[in-house]
Formats: structure tokens, C-alpha cells, sequence
């Protein structure tokens, strides 16, 4: 229905500078947020899944937290940290970094609320890897980082390829984190997700529904890309 009633509305809004800012915005705001989330997520994955210590389970539950929180409370947990009552002034001044209200708080948001999903798979991914493929490269003469370039890394590539597809996918849609920290500015700080809310809330519901349908068929685009990745890195193995 959404896309019957918003197809016709597509060329208008591809025409708007707005809604070009916020596609070029959200894309790149979104690609640099997955990105730091599988630099981060990789080792903190593979510390989980070869390490074993008291309190671990509790370690993993507050890892996910944010995967069941509502997004709006992640969004005012994140504006409280970063903000003049949290670390806000001393990351300013150590990093010359600002959070809030800025397209970096965008990334922040997409991160925080992302990173546990992708840890999640990868560590998914690396308790249903051949153990037995790192145990003889160690009876080899492999060290602990020579098994893991060489074993454990290339055998985790389906599970890269999902983790990747589904944060990128995730954090182009995000809204509530992201509106709560980086707010909702027109053209500065204005994604797909909060330029509908803007358009919406304005009462300009032919441009917020043609956009709607421009991140529907994105994230077609994406799950389709994520298929045929998947079934050709599946084939191979």
C-alpha cells in the first residue's frame, strides 16, 4: 500500500536538495557506523568466545542491553554521557569531538544501538566454527593471532558478510537514538529516517511517504545484496 501510494511521489523527492542531503547523509553516516562496529565488534567477539571468566554471562547481558532497550532511552542514556552534565566537555577537549546535536552524534547513536547486534552474530559465528582446524594449526607451530589470520578469519566471512548487511541496514533506518542525541536539523543534521518525521510533522505527507518508499527500496536493494553474498560465499564452502 505504501508503495502504491508513495512510487508516483519518488522523482519529487529525488529532486529535493533535502532529501538529497539526508540520502547522502544517512548513507555515509551509516557506512562509517558499521564500519567501527565490526572494528570493534571482531575482537570483542573472538575475546568472548576464547576467554572464560567469573561473571561472564552478567559481561554479556550488559553488552545486549541495548539490543532490548527502547531506542528513545538509548538516545537520552547517550545525550546524558556526551552533554554538558557527562563526559561532553572533556571529550571536546581531549578529541574535539561534540556530540550532540552534530552529525558525529548521528554515528554514536547508529553504534551504540548497532554494536551488540553485530558482536551478537560474529560470536554466533564463531561457536558454530571448526575448532578442531584451530587446535591442529596450534599442534602445528601456529601461534594465537597465526591461527586466527589464518583459520579462524577466513571462516568467519559469511558471518562478516551478515554482520555487515544487517548493521548497515539497521543504521540506515535508525531514528530514535539518533534524534534524541544528533536531534532533527534540516540539512545539517537530517537523515532518511528523521527527514520523514520532519516532513510528517510539517504536514507534508506526499514528500514523507516518497521518501518512506526510497528507504523501502533500499533496504530491498541491501537484503538482496546480502542473498546473493551469502549464497555464493555458501556455494563455495
Amino acid at each position: 500500500m505504501l508503495i502504491i501510494k508513495g512510487l508516483s511521489y519518488v522523482p519529487r523527492c529525488l529532486s529535493s536538495v533535502e532529501v538529497q542531503s539526508a540520502i547522502v547523509l544517512s548513507i555515509k553516516t551509516s557506512l562509517l557506523s558499521t564500519i567501527l562496529c565490526l572494528l570493534l565488534a571482531l575482537p570483542t567477539a573472538y575475546f568472548l568466545h576464547i576467554t572464560s571468566f567469573p561473571f561472564k554471562k552478567l559481561l554479556v547481558q550488559i553488552i545486549n542491553l541495548p539490543m532490548s532497550l527502547p531506542h528513545l532511552v538509548s538516545g537520552i542514556a547517550l545525550l546524558l554521557l556526551f552533554g554538558k552534565m557527562g563526559i561532553g566537555d572533556v571529550v571536546y577537549k581531549l578529541f574535539n569531538l561534540d556530540f550532540v546535536f552534530t552529525k558525529q552524534g548521528i554515528v554514536l547513536a547508529q553504534v551504540f544501538v548497532n554494536l551488540p547486534l553485530t558482536i551478537k552474530i560474529l560470536n554466533t559465528a564463531l561457536n558454530e566454527s571448526n575448532e578442531k582446524m584451530v587446535f591442529v594449526a596450534r599442534t602445528l607451530g601456529c601461534n594465537s593471532w597465526e591461527a586466527f589470520k589464518f583459520i579462524t578469519l577466513p571462516n568467519l566471512k559469511i558471518g562478516v558478510i551478515s554482520a555487515t548487511v544487517m548493521t548497515w541496514s539497521r543504521a540506515l533506518g535508525e531514528f530514535g537514538a539518533v534524534a534524541m542525541i544528533a536531534g532533527s536539523t534540516r540539512m545539517k543534521t537530517e537523515i532518511i529516517p528523521t527527514s520523514i518525521y520532519l516532513n510528517m510533522s510539517t504536514g507534508d505527507i506526499d514528500i514523507a511517504v516518497g521518501i518512506a518508499v526510497i528507504l523501502i527500496f533500499i533496504s530491498l536493494t541491501c537484503l538482496t545484496l546480502f542473498e546473493i553474498l551469502f549464497n555464493r560465499e555458501v556455494n563455495k564452502s
